[in-house]
C-alpha cells in the first residue's frame, strides 16, 4: 500500500486541526473521521480550549503547526494504516491588550483505514495528563510514613535561584535531559524535580526509594517521580510554603494537581511567567507544555474535582 497517499490524509487532519485551533469550531475535523469524536484527541483537545479559553476572554490569534512523521505501518490483514507522529504547536494570542504565546508537543498514534476512495481516522490516541498514580504498587500510606520520617531532617541550606530554574524548564519543556532517567508515560515530577535541583535544591540521598529526594544512575526516589509523594516533600522536605493564591507564587515555584479532588495527587508543574492578569503559566512534561495557563481546564484529566495547591519555594531556605 503506497503510504504517501494516508500521509496526506494525516498532513490535511493536521491543518485543518490548526484552522480548528483559530476558528473554535472542532466540527470541521469530522470529515476526516469514520470512527467517533470520543475515539479522537484531536478533536476533545481543541473543544476543551475552546471552552477553556472562553472562560479567560482569550482570542487565539495565530497557530503554527510542525509534524515529524516517526514510524508508519501497513496491516494487510485489517487494512488499517497507523501512522506514529509528534505534533508541535505554537499559539499567538490576545489577552486584553496583550499579545501571548503557548506551546505544546503532543505524541500522537493515528489508525487510518480506506473508505470512499480516500482515507479515514479512525482512532487518534495521544499521550495525556493521567489520572492514575504513576506507581499503583506504593501505597499512599507508605509515602506519607516516609516522608513523616524525614521532616525532621530539614538540615540542607541553600539559596533557591530562579533564574536557573527557569532556564532548566525553558531548556527541557519539549525534550529530556540525559543527565536523568526518563520516565516513560508519564515524566512530568520527574521533570519538575529536575527543575527544582537546578535551582539549587540539593537532593537528599537515602538508602531507600521510600525516603528522601533523589536521582541517581537509573534509579530515583519516589519523592523524585511519584506526583504524590512528590507533593509530600515539598512542603516536608524542600521547605516550600502552601500560598492560598495563585498570584502570590513566584517563577520556579510549583503547582500540584489533585484531577478526582479525592487526595491523592497525580500532577505537577513549574512557573514560568505570568499573564497580564497576573495568573501562572507553566511549563510540565507528559502533554510536554510552554507557558500554559495554569488551570489546565484543557486538559483530558481535568474534572470539576480538581484540586490544586500552590507553592512557594522560598529564595533563601
Amino acid at each position: 500500500m503506497e503510504k504517501q497517499v494516508w500521509l496526506k490524509t494525516v498532513e490535511e487532519f493536521f491543518r485543518e486541526k490548526n484552522r480548528a485551533w483559530l476558528q473554535g469550531e472542532e466540527t470541521t475535523l469530522l470529515h476526516y473521521l469514520s470512527g467517533t469524536p470520543a475515539d479522537c484527541h484531536s478533536f476533545q483537545e481543541v473543544r476543551a480550549l475552546r471552552n477553556a479559553l472562553q472562560s479567560r476572554e482569550v482570542r487565539y490569534r495565530k497557530a503554527k503547526t510542525d509534524l515529524q512523521i516517526v514510524k508508519t505501518y501497513w496491516n494487510r490483514e485489517q487494512e488499517t494504516a497507523t501512522v506514529d507522529l509528534i505534533e508541535q504547536v505554537r499559539f499567538f494570542y490576545e489577552q486584553g491588550d496583550d499579545i501571548g504565546h503557548e506551546a505544546r508537543r503532543s505524541v500522537h498514534r493515528l489508525t487510518l483505514i480506506p473508505f470512499g476512495g480516500t482515507w479515514k481516522v479512525v482512532q487518534d490516541q495521544a499521550d495525556c495528563e493521567q489520572k492514575a498514580p504513576h506507581h499503583p504498587k506504593v501505597e499512599a500510606v507508605q509515602l506519607e510514613e516516609a516522608s513523616v520520617r524525614l521532616a525532621e531532617q530539614r538540615l540542607v541550606r541553600g539559596r533557591y535561584d530562579r533564574v536557573r530554574a527557569f532556564k532548566f524548564a525553558e531548556l527541557w519543556w519539549n525534550s529530556y535531559n540525559p543527565a536523568y532517567q526518563k520516565i516513560q508515560g508519564n515524566d512530568c515530577t520527574n521533570f519538575i524535580s529536575q527543575v527544582v535541583h537546578a535551582g539549587g535544591m540539593p537532593m537528599i540521598f537515602t538508602s531507600s526509594r521510600g525516603t528522601g529526594w533523589w536521582h541517581r544512575n537509573k534509579s530515583w526516589s519516589y519523592s523524585w517521580a511519584v506526583a504524590h509523594s512528590f507533593k509530600l516533600a515539598l512542603s516536608r522536605l524542600l521547605h516550600a510554603q502552601a500560598v492560598a493564591d495563585p498570584r502570590q507564587l513566584k517563577v520556579g515555584d510549583v503547582i500540584c494537581y489533585d484531577w478526582d479532588g479525592d487526595g491523592r495527587w497525580q500532577h505537577n508543574t513549574v512557573v514560568v511567567d505570568f499573564d497580564v492578569s497576573g495568573m501562572p503559566l507553566v511549563n510540565a512534561h507528559t502533554v510536554a507544555s510552554h507557558r500554559r495557563y495554569w488551570d489546565y481546564r484543557d486538559s483530558y484529566a481535568f474534572t470539576a474535582r480538581t484540586q490544586y495547591v500552590f507553592y512557594h519555594i522560598p529564595d533563601n531556605f
